[in-house]
């Protein structure tokens, strides 16, 4: 079977040789080792051949059939091939042998660190509702400062005032707004949202709890 593939291979090569005059950026044919590299190909015009992506493929195909070299299944994926389950199989228990791709330690490495990074941000994101408990605004005033806020562990809270933060706290709705109590000054017309250890201040300057538009109606059915 394999002298099949072989002949198979040969006049594939041979058809694509006399491309080479055709072969210029954008004729989208593939330069292809006649002797692939990782078998000891040499860079020399009498290795090369000219062939569409799907010959190409094929190509590789052909070597895989007839020397079975994992290497020649994994050309064929770069290429765009879709290889079955045994082949994909094949591929990634040769690659776990030789500690190749997603095997490779520095991969490895690398892909746990950008896994960390995204991990960290997701956190940094989430920390706005810590800030929100009663733990979190205890802690949140004994940083001070706007010095404090920007240093060390507390970037998080940072972020919530920055541009970007603000218009992800607005999208949050009423859960940003939870714990909060309504207040207003009796004579105008708006409220406010007050943080419980805002309270006392708001107190002190007028401020009484509740909304100016429910007084109003409460005052209108006294009256009638």
């Amino acid at each position: 079977m394999s002298n099949i593939y072989s002949r198979i291979y040969s006049n594939l090569c041979s058809k694509g040789k006399l491309l080479k005059e055709h072969y210029v950026k954008g004729s989208n044919l593939h330069r292809h080792h006649i002797i692939p590299r990782h078998t000891g190909g040499l860079d020399e015009d009498d290795n090369y051949t000219y062939l569409t992506v799907r010959e190409h493929i094929i190509a590789h195909f052909l070597l895989w059939k007839i020397h079975k070299n994992v290497n020649d299944l994994r050309s064929m994926y770069m290429l765009g091939a879709n290889l079955t389950y045994e082949q994909r199989r094949i591929v990634g228990l040769w690659c776990k042998e030789n500690k190749i791709g997603w095997f490779c330690p520095e991969v490895q490495k690398i892909a746990r660190k950008n896994a960390m990074k995204k991990q960290k941000e997701m956190n940094s994101k989430q920390t706005f509702y810590y800030w929100s408990t009663p733990d979190g605004r205890k802690e949140r005033a004994s940083l001070g400062g706007k010095a404090s806020i920007l240093s060390g562990n507390n970037h998080e809270w940072a972020y919530w005032a920055s541009e970007e933060g603000r218009l992800e706290r607005a999208s949050l709705g009423g859960k940003s707004h939870k714990g909060k109590r309504c207040m207003y000054k009796p004579g105008d017309n708006s409220f406010k949202r007050v943080k419980p250890e805002d309270i006392d201040t708001y107190l002190k300057n007028g401020y009484i709890f509740g909304s100016p538009i429910k007084s109003k109606n409460q005052y209108t059915k006294v009256s009638s």
